[in-house]
């Protein structure tokens, strides 16, 4: 059989409950540190990650995702 709790016991647990919410409502309102990066590691990264093809980092370099990431549109001549 279950065992029963205590009120008390009922109310401690949501007063935790609550708390823990609360910390974790304020803190997700906070903007995210910035980090200066500079536009060579940025493609040592893509390098990296893409496998060393040069068309493949350009793609990567010139995606609507990375000028979202960026707040930059890069484009590559040549």
């Amino acid at each position: 059989m279950a065992k029963t709790q205590r009120r008390g016991a009922v109310i401690r647990k949501a007063r935790q409950v609550k708390a823990t919410t609360a910390r974790a409502v304020s803190g997700a309102g906070k903007r995210a540190r910035k980090v200066q990066v500079t536009l060579g590691d940025l493609i040592a990264a893509a390098f990296d990650t893409v496998g060393g093809e040069v068309k493949k980092v350009k793609q990567v370099m010139s995606s609507k995702d990375m000028v979202l990431a960026t707040g930059k549109h890069i484009v590559f001549v040549g």
